[in-house]
């Protein structure tokens, strides 16, 4: 997909509105912390949310993406990861797959859960066509993937990938829920996976910070900042949601895709909510002159 072709897509998303001359009070430090780590959530459908993020993080924290060593995911966080680690440029073009995907999705008659429809299959062939040949060894020391070992039932973490098609069904293991995504799961070295959300959702590094990023409102780093319910919160297979009734709406498009024009929310809240923590923490990258027109995005209500 062309640079053209890719602007268009985030272009055609963003409702703005222009103002002359605002000035902002940035500090453009960048982190001390020695290591960086970054963590995407499994979330289904809602991934779309963290392409907005990876997004915004590749626009306006390219420093802070320098200093990131590791990245990790569980179901579709991995993919996340995956594209971060190998190269940013296939944002645009997952931003695309996601839509069609859904349309895919609505056309059939029971959606996703229709039976002879693979979502496996059609995620398989969008990684076989956009992954390039040497990417197992641009993830592998970088990428972590979350997994559920289906014997043991324990998680684990993988991040050694010794061919492009290993890397794959490693993908597609992190995201893989019985009956749901099909019948059978992914092998890997003679083992069977299935979703790392079963057992540990939002994986953390034991060393240097870990920047959790998640569509559900929580105590995330980069999280919907919801107001409803803001003193209620449960921690679900290593990852803290806040109890509110739009978390819950979340939960069920996580698995059901909505329209696209509210996946189209999506990605613009998760640019939104990146931008809000670069600022915060001292480290968003303007493109613009200090004093030129300054767009401001509206907030959604997601």
């Amino acid at each position: 997909m062309t640079n053209e072709v890719s602007e268009k897509i985030f272009q055609s998303q963003k409702e703005e509105t222009s103002f002359d001359n605002v000035a902002f009070d940035l500090n453009y430090e960048i982190y001390d912390d020695p290591i960086m780590n970054l963590s995407f959530c499994g979330c289904g459908f809602l991934g779309i949310y963290q392409l907005g993020v990876a997004y915004c993080l590749s626009r306006h924290g390219s420093g802070l993406l320098a200093k990131v060593e590791r990245i990790a995911g569980s179901s579709a966080g991995s993919l996340i990861g995956a594209v971060l680690s190998i190269d940013r440029n296939l944002i645009a073009d997952c931003v695309k797959f996601a839509y069609d995907l859904a349309d895919e999705i609505h056309a059939q008659p029971l959606g996703v859960l229709t039976p002879k429809y693979s979502l496996m299959k059609s995620l398989e062939k969008f990684l076989d066509d956009k992954l390039p040949h040497n990417a197992h060894e641009m993830a592998s020391g970088r990428l972590y993937v979350s997994v559920t070992n289906m014997e043991s039932r324990r998680n684990e973490t993988l991040s050694h990938f010794s061919s492009r098609q290993e890397l794959v069904q490693c993908l597609l293991a992190s995201s893989y829920i019985p009956i749901y995504a099909g019948l059978k799961p992914p092998v890997i070295r003679g083992k069977k996976y299935l979703d790392g959300g079963w057992t540990n959702n939002l994986p953390s590094f034991s060393e240097g910070r870990t920047i959790h990023v998640s569509p559900f409102a929580g105590w995330q780093d980069i999280c919907p900042a919801d107001k409803l319910g803001r003193g209620i919160f449960v921690t679900f297979k290593e990852q803290t949601f806040q109890v509110n009734w739009k978390n819950f709406r979340r939960m069920h498009q996580a698995l059901f895709p909505p329209s696209k024009e509210t996946l189209r929310s999506y990605f613009l809240k998760g640019q939104m909510d990146t931008e809000r923590f670069l600022r915060q923490e001292g480290c968003y990258e303007s493109h613009k002159p200090r004093n030129s027109t300054i767009t401001v995005r509206r907030e959604t209500s997601l």
